[in-house]
């Protein structure tokens, strides 16, 4: 399966100057967050696959106006053609009105998702807008990455851990932006990265 991750950067490849070729195949896309909400609608306009997302710090915008025919995965796990999706939203902080939250408080929303997966087999792909802590994140306070996010990783074993949050030159074969860690692939979507989940 092929899929479009995006995050944080709309891509002026996308936006400006989109080939239908270089996205050919594409059967699912995935947001991490921090992208405009007319961003995402025009994605699924051009491209013919479902586009499922979850909130970026800067996206609280989402509750009043979500971005058209996308799905929100937040907080949430579905299954798409077989695949099972988890995803969880939000960066460092202390302010949860504003998609901020401290580790304590996301290890409870950690907490509530692997309830949702019980009550089915393991996820193959986790989606979040902050990175695993160590892999993929900042120095500072606001972009490191949440521990309970690595843990999750380590405990469920996703074959693929998408994130954004912390900026990369928008390069879609940024070898920065890939991390391997025990079983699972971590892949910073910053800007857009095409990914075939059948060959990791």
């Amino acid at each position: 399966m092929r899929i479009l991750a995006v995050s944080d950067i709309e891509s002026k490849y996308i936006w400006d100057y989109f080939d239908p070729a270089v996205f050919a195949g594409v059967d699912l896309m995935i947001s991490c967050g921090d992208l405009k909400a007319a961003y995402l609608s025009y994605l699924v306009t051009m491209i013919p696959a479902p586009l499922f997302y979850v909130h970026g710090n800067h996206d609280y915008s989402y509750f009043a106006d979500p971005p058209e025919g996308c799905v929100n995965i937040d907080g949430k796990v579905i299954t798409y053609r077989g695949l099972r999706i988890a995803g969880l939203g939000g960066c460092r902080g202390n302010m949860p009105e504003k998609l901020q939250f401290s580790e304590p408080h996301m290890e409870k929303r950690v907490r509530r998702l692997e309830q949702e997966i019980k009550k089915g087999r393991e996820v193959d792909i986790f989606v979040t807008h902050a990175p695993p802590l160590g892999f993929g994140d900042g120095k500072d306070e606001f972009h490191r990455g949440f521990k309970s996010f690595l843990v999750f990783d380590e405990v469920h074993c996703p074959k693929i851990h998408l994130f954004g949050h912390h900026h990369l030159p928008a390069s879609p074969v940024n070898r920065q932006a890939v991390f391997r860690h025990e079983c699972t692939t971590m892949i910073n979507a910053s800007g857009y990265r095409l990914v075939d989940i059948d060959s990791l």
